[in-house]
Formats: structure tokens, sequence, C-alpha cells
């Protein structure tokens, strides 16, 4: 097979970035295969790292640890720390920008499947083929991670046809899709009005603009997206932990770290959904209580309206329910 991604790079921050991870899991420096990098590249972050070189340690090192979900973690890693407050999507797939490190192992093609839906559709661009799943997980990962902010309450809207699939237990703690068997290749479909939509990270909860740890970071993170599917009757803390292989009490340290807890991540992924189909029309003000679990609908809209300052009647009747929350600098991705 030819190998056409020579020419694709990495910075040297993102290599750093893996290697912590991989220390979080067991895997030290001096266990390291013999790497193609440059001379300064462990203490010079600007440093421009080849992707093959980035993708073969990522490769190995899941090996070694016996499962995929570093790929995963990675993705989901340098999204989560991505200052960039746009996703210039059609930008990528036409040539205009450049395509970020986590995607440059796909050629990206964007068309219309109808007048209302587009299809976005990932090629491998020539790459090995023992490469081609941490590439995958690393992709997606990071790709649903940056969307986001688009997308929110919506996922249900997205669907991702694909040969691959992630192995990892709990798969949707990382990509929380409708994800479906294709015999080869990878399409995205979604909304073609999410293309001109404004880059919202208020419709995300807040987390602390000082957050110490990346692990922290993934549980948090991990923790929305398994309790996104079951708002109106949650797991308790307990099976939550369990599902994230973590002790109740480190779960609950990790996100305390992020500024949150338990009932405060659940009532905002609540409050989030509920802004979206009070905006759509989808329920009324009864109908999205009930959807969401809340004991009587005087305790919802008590609750939404300390969140965002209008009521659910409002916010129904053409009030935007988000407003800016103050000293916001570092946002928690949420899927509903």
């Amino acid at each position: 097979m030819k190998i056409i991604m020579d020419a694709s790079y990495c910075t040297a921050e993102t290599l750093h970035t893996l290697l912590r991870l991989m220390a979080s899991r067991g895997l030290k420096t001096q266990q390291l295969p013999r790497l193609d990098l440059p001379a300064d590249a462990l203490f010079n972050r600007r440093s421009r790292i080849p992707l093959l070189t980035m993708l073969n340690l990522l490769h190995w090192a899941e090996q070694q640890i016996g499962n995929d979900t570093l790929s995963l973690d990675f993705g989901m890693l340098l999204a989560v720390n991505d200052t960039d407050s746009s996703f210039p999507l059609a930008a990528w797939c036409h040539g205009e920008e450049d395509v970020p490190a986590p995607l440059a192992a796909f050629h990206l093609h964007l068309r219309p499947a109808d007048d209302q839906t587009m299809m976005l559709e990932l090629h491998w661009r020539g790459l090995p083929e023992q490469l081609q799943k941490p590439a995958w997980n690393l992709a997606l990962s990071w790709l649903h991670q940056r969307w986001l902010p688009i997308i929110a309450a919506r996922h249900n809207a997205l669907s991702v046809y694909s040969s691959h699939q992630p192995q990892a237990a709990n798969s949707c703690a990382w990509l929380p899709l409708n994800l479906r068997p294709a015999a080869n290749g990878t399409v995205l479909r979604f909304p073609r009005s999410w293309l001109n939509e404004d880059y919202n990270q208020r419709r995300m909860p807040v987390v602390s603009s000082d957050v110490s740890t990346n692990a922290s970071q993934l549980v948090t993170q991990k923790a929305a997206n398994l309790l996104r599917s079951t708002l109106n009757n949650p797991p308790p803390l307990e099976k939550l932990a369990h599902h994230l292989g973590l002790s109740e009490r480190t779960c609950k340290r990790r996100l305390q770290d992020c500024g949150t807890h338990y009932q405060k991540l659940i009532g905002e992924l609540r409050l989030i959904q509920a802004s979206y189909w009070l905006q759509t029309r989808r329920f009324n003000v009864t109908a999205v209580a009930s959807e969401l679990g809340y004991s009587s609908v005087a305790n919802f809209s008590k609750a939404f309206k300390k969140w965002c300052g209008y009521s659910p009647s409002q916010v129904r009747h053409g009030v935007p329910a988000m407003r800016q929350h103050e000293h916001t600098q570092r946002l928690l991705a949420v899927q509903a």
C-alpha cells in the first residue's frame, strides 16, 4: 500500500499529551520503542512530529495495554484542550483551512445527501492497515468532542455508518452516537443546518476554569456521555463509577476536580436538554418535566428559571434560554 501521509505532521505538544496519557496507564518513557523523532521533540513543544510516528506509537501502546481505549481517550483529551472557538468543517473539507491532526489520516469529502441532509465521508489516505483502528478511534472521538457545541442536545440527528466499530466496553462513554455498520469507509449524516450554526459553547455545562488533571477531564466528560441517555432515571453514582472503571470515591473526586458533582452534572444535563426541547417546541412544559424525571412541574420550573433566568413557558414562546455564565473559560461537552 502506498503511503501518502509523509507530509502530515502534528506538534510536539500533541506528542507530549500522548506520552502523559500513556504514563497514566503505566507505560513509562523508558519502555518506548525506537521512534523517528526530531532531536528536540521531547523539550521543544513547537517541534513538528510526523503523524505516522505518533500513530505508530499509539498502536504500540494499545498493544501493550491490551485494549483500544487509549486512542479514544487521546482524541477526547485533544478536543477538550483545544481552545479554538470555531468548527470550520466545510473549510477543512474544501481545503480552505488545514485539516487538524486528528483528522489528517483521512481525505474529507462533504456533499449533500438531499435538501435537508449532508454527508461527511472519511476516506483513508493510504494508511497502513494496522494503524487504521487507532486512527479511526482518535478521529471519531476528537470529532465528536469538538462538534458538541453545535450538535448539543441533538445527537439523535447524527448517524455514523462505518466498517470500523470501537471495541472498548462502554464505548458510548466516548462515542455516544448512532453507530451503524457499513461495508467499507465511514460516513456521517447530519442536518444541513448545522453547517451554518454558531459554535455555541453556552449549550454545555460549566466546569471549573482550573481543571487540575487530564484524568479528571476525561472522567467528567465520559460521565456526562454515559448519563445523557438516562436523564429521567440516571444510575446511582456507584453504578456510574463502575461503568467508568473507578471506585465511587475516585469518581466523586474526579468530578470535584472539575468543579462539579454528580447531582449538579445531572441537573445541568437535564436543563440543557429541556432548553432544546422547549425552544423547538417538541414537548410542552409538563411533558418536558416528566421526560426528564422531575418530581413535579413546579420543581422543574423553579430549577430552570434559577439556571437561565427565564421560565420554561417564556423559553417555549421565544425567549432565548441560554445566558453567558460568568467566569466561564473551560466548558464540559455534553450529549443528550
